[in-house]
């Protein structure tokens, strides 16, 4: 009996393994069987914040090719009828309490290294982004001033041949002479959806005979910028009379502006947050209603 037993389990067992054998052989239809694999795309994102380096749940995402893959920002370039802007920056040395305080430890409302100026190939790269052709005046003013020995009062006077020689050899759209004001972070600075972007206001010399077209290039930018980011533009300060300039070579282009950009308190995320806003601005006062007039 015991023996019958062991037969019949032995044989129970080989019929149990029969089909894990059968598996393991070499036979056509024994494959080793693998899903499909799915191909991940490669998501961005864009975010209104320029200074966003992490995707937030309310940021669009958008898909990109391999080929988009290899450009840079600074890839993108106007159309060929683009808004060609120039900038200019007659107080070139002009920085911010916190750049400076980043790059040397320091503080210091003027830098012959970290400035303004060092900051143009940014904007141009922000413009270009908004489909407007920028430039930078290719002269250090206040390093030209310290060569000739002349003062701070003299800054518009030394600037002056370099943007006339400029304009006789190409022709701009809109003109900005770029500052930075000398308020403190309570008049400079402006918070929009718990973002903070640097204020701007518009200096128009009220003594040169552009004085108007001026006056409405500035108004109409200074409430476009408003309409983006409520309260960002403090509007326009004419400037006239005894000790003041008059002119800041707004003479030689109707389309010349003077902006002030945040204070000495303003932090780089918040200038460069307000540059993208400009170019926005500057894109929807003037080179939309371009298309739309054609």
């Amino acid at each position: 009996m015991l023996k019958k037993v062991q037969v019949l389990a032995v044989f129970l067992f080989f019929f149990f393994m029969l089909p894990i054998i059968a598996g393991l052989l070499p036979f056509p239809n024994n494959e080793k069987y693998e899903p499909p694999q799915v191909e991940e795309k490669q998501v961005v994102f864009a975010s209104a914040d320029v200074s966003t380096q992490e995707a937030s749940p309310t940021d669009t995402p958008v898909e990109i090719t391999p080929e988009e893959q290899n450009q840079t920002e600074t890839d993108v370039t106007p159309s060929v009828d683009s808004f060609d802007v120039l900038f200019v920056f007659t107080h070139s040395h002009e920085t911010y309490k916190p750049f400076v305080k980043t790059e040397k430890g320091k503080v210091a409302v003027y830098d012959d290294q970290t400035n303004l100026f060092t900051m143009s190939q940014v904007m141009e790269d922000y413009f270009r982004l908004n489909g407007l052709n920028a430039k930078t005046l290719d002269v250090d003013v206040m390093s030209v001033m310290k060569q000739k020995g002349v003062t701070m009062a003299s800054a518009y006077k030394t600037v002056r041949p370099y943007i006339s020689k400029e304009l006789e050899q190409n022709s701009y759209d809109l003109i900005l002479d770029i500052h930075r004001d000398a308020t403190g972070a309570d008049k400079s600075t402006i918070t929009h959806n718990k973002v903070k972007y640097a204020k701007v206001a518009f200096v128009i010399g009220a003594e040169n005979p552009n004085y108007k077209s001026n006056l409405s290039y500035a108004n109409t930018l200074s409430q476009t910028l408003n309409k983006i980011v409520p309260n960002i533009s403090r509007g326009i300060i004419e400037k006239k009379g005894a000790g003041v300039d008059g002119v800041y070579n707004q003479d030689l282009s109707k389309s010349l502006l003077l902006i002030e950009i945040g204070g000495i308190d303003n932090t780089e995320d918040e200038v460069y947050r307000t540059i993208a806003v400009l170019a926005q601005a500057i894109s929807k006062s003037f080179v939309n209603q371009q298309i739309a007039k054609k």
